[in-house]
């Protein structure tokens, strides 16, 4: 009896799309990370650093301001007034040198890193004028060489002109804590963009120390006592102490805008920061040493941006604009005198400025 011949039977269509998607999940499996990560938009793994090393070379222009003044007794006046004030402001101009920063950065916890920066250089070429002035508004005021003034504001009575050169260091630590970020997101291995926020806290110590020297006299006027002539100020040899010191806190942007390009950018803002000046005069034998001593608290103010590249494995190459701006409006001056007498005025503006472009390398793990 002949074999009765069945039908093979066909493959189903659902056993195809079992066969096609168990093929899948073996190529999704068994291909290297970069295809997996070219079709399936996969999310990168985060970057970290354990240690990051920066060194820069700030190009920074800088100068100082100090003013102080007091109101003097109606009976240096004739007629008497109490409403005629004496003042001096000091201006440190053009004490501008390359200053070089170093910091270190440490991550010893994913989101949270602590950073030590030091920095320092030495200026020369650098200006100091010296204005004595009187402010009298809606007085008339008659000197003792003829001269009338009518109702002067801030004129000056006499001036004095140094040449100086000095050093200024710098201090700070900083706390880092990661509050926002975005993960990156990439069709290929040579695109992403993504970026994070860091708010962080710290203190900071700058110190600028002037050496004043090649002095002239270039106005003298005798108002109401003489004053000392135009001249050159022979022997001239002080020195000056600027510090400012305080904590501060703020924010810093970071953003990869490719594979080996980054942006970053950082504002800090300290409330609180305290002034310390001192100034040394070895000319005025009547003062003690230092002679004269200032003191305020104000406010700081830094902001920076820059972009880098990574050129080499670990390293990058950078560069920025960074500034960094102190500003006070009262505080308290005071005289030492070589007897053991002290005389306090008002201190009424303080204000630095530090900025510049700078140019970067960096290293991290």
């Amino acid at each position: 009896m002949p074999r009765k011949l069945m039908p093979q039977k066909g493959y189903s269509a659902s056993f195809i799309v079992r066969l096609i998607l168990a093929s899948a999940c073996l190529f999704a499996w068994a291909a290297p990370a970069a295809a997996r990560h070219y079709y399936s938009w996969e999310k990168k793994p985060e970057k970290t650093f354990h240690v990051k090393a920066r060194t820069r070379l700030w190009m920074a222009s800088t100068s100082a301001q100090v003013r102080s003044s007091m109101f003097t007794p109606s009976s240096w006046w004739t007629p008497p007034s109490d409403n005629i004030s004496r003042g001096s402001t000091y201006d440190f101009k053009s004490m501008d040198a390359p200053l070089l920063l170093f910091s270190l950065e440490t991550q010893p916890l994913r989101g949270f890193s602590l950073e030590f920066e030091t920095g320092d250089n030495k200026f020369s070429k650098g200006k100091y004028y010296e204005h004595d002035w009187l402010h009298a508004t809606n007085q008339t005021l008659f000197l003792l060489n003829g001269v009338v003034w009518d109702s002067p504001q801030h004129r000056d009575y006499a001036k004095k002109e140094m040449q100086t050169s000095g050093r200024a260091r710098q201090y700070s630590a900083a706390a880092y804590l990661n509050v926002y970020k975005t993960g990156g997101f990439s069709q290929d291995e040579w695109y992403e963009l993504e970026h994070s926020l860091d708010l962080f806290v710290g203190y900071s110590w700058y110190e600028t120390k002037v050496r004043l020297f090649n002095g002239n006299k270039i106005m003298s006027t005798d108002f109401f006592l003489p004053t000392a002539p135009v001249g050159p100020m022979t022997g001239l040899d002080s020195r000056a102490r600027m510090a400012w010191y305080g904590w501060r806190g703020g924010f810093r942007e970071r953003a990869v805008l490719g594979k080996n390009f980054f942006a970053e950018a950082r504002f800090g803002f300290g409330p609180t920061m305290k002034y310390r000046g001192e100034n040394y005069w070895n000319l005025d034998t009547a003062l003690a040493n230092p002679g004269v001593r200032n003191a305020a608290t104000g406010i700081l103010t830094e902001f920076e941006i820059s972009a880098s590249w990574k050129f080499w494995k670990q390293f990058r190459a950078e560069a920025g604009w960074m500034v960094w701006a102190y500003r006070a409006a009262s505080g308290r001056e005071t005289y030492r005198y070589a007897d053991g007498s002290t005389w306090e005025g008002t201190l009424n503006r303080v204000k630095a400025t530090r900025k510049g472009l700078y140019l970067g390398l960096s290293w991290q793990y």
